[in-house]
């Protein structure tokens, strides 16, 4: 049954393990959820403090804008991407709870399936709503907050200076968080399956060491081609391609997301297909 599919089986499976995920992480998913109105409800009393408690219509108290909370989110997102898969899967490596998992009446496959869907689905999808969610409802209740995160992320494009020999690509903020929630799941993910003790730290130090030796390699290739020919042969590429930037960009980061979470994917698969206690 190891790595046989059953669709009214994994149904049972994936209601199960949805439950048991949310049983264990509803805290930590509520608080990072909800910590606009957290944020904005601190916000206020350091403003009242700041003001000695006495708020007038001379002195306001100050309410926080929309590149503060959008800070707020990156960071809140960031760490909740990062702490997430360890804190949901990372008992597949503890021999008590692995054993059990293992024993659970379902195939490899199907566990396997439930525990891509919920975590890059399911858990970033419901973070994401409720977060924004709150944050608009914080914009609703508190009109001088400006606008709410949503609004600014899913219509910011990143563009460069108008400058002809300069690149700017044009891409929607939304698909950006997109990727980087469907790259970030599947590294730490798959660090979570990997390592017994220290999950994230590994992972992190395993991705710090990859950054290195990339930019050792690009620095080698630079060196070879030569700092101006090779920067006056991008010039020209760019220029040559410049009514299709944009394309090639994005033909650029989707093959990296395809990449890096196809090949994460195929490297959990086999760390639950052949997990043993």
């Amino acid at each position: 049954m190891n790595n046989t599919f059953n669709i009214k089986r994994f149904g049972r499976y994936f209601a199960y393990d949805l439950k048991s995920r949310w049983n264990d992480q509803r805290v930590f998913l509520a608080v990072f959820a909800l910590l606009p109105i957290i944020f904005y409800l601190v916000f206020l009393f350091f403003s009242m403090v700041g003001h000695s408690f006495q708020v007038s219509s001379a002195y306001p108290l100050t309410r926080p804008p929309l590149p503060i909370r959008s800070s707020v989110f990156v960071m809140a997102a960031s760490i909740f991407l990062v702490l997430f898969p360890s804190k949901a899967y990372g008992f597949l490596t503890d021999k008590a709870e692995g054993s059990a998992w293992i024993e659970l009446p379902a195939s490899r496959l199907e566990k396997f399936t439930s525990m891509m869907l919920i975590s890059l689905i399911v858990i970033p999808v419901i973070f994401f709503l409720v977060y924004l969610i709150s944050d608009g409802l914080v914009c609703l209740l508190d009109k001088s907050c400006g606008g709410s995160v949503f609004s600014a992320w899913s219509n910011i494009h990143l563009n460069g200076i108008d400058d002809p020999e300069e690149v700017w690509f044009v891409n929607k903020g939304f698909w950006f968080l997109v990727n980087g929630v469907l790259q970030t799941v599947s590294v730490f993910l798959l660090g979570a399956l990997i390592f017994k003790k220290g999950k994230v730290a590994k992972t992190i130090l395993v991705l710090f060491a990859l950054s290195i030796i990339l930019s050792i390699i690009f620095g080698i290739i630079v060196s070879t081609i030569g700092p101006e020919s090779f920067g006056e042969g991008f010039k020209l590429w760019v220029k040559g391609h410049a009514d299709r930037l944009d394309f090639w960009f994005n033909l650029c980061m989707n093959t990296v997301l395809a990449v890096v979470v196809i090949g994460c994917g195929i490297w959990s698969w086999f760390r639950v297909k052949n997990l043993q206690h």
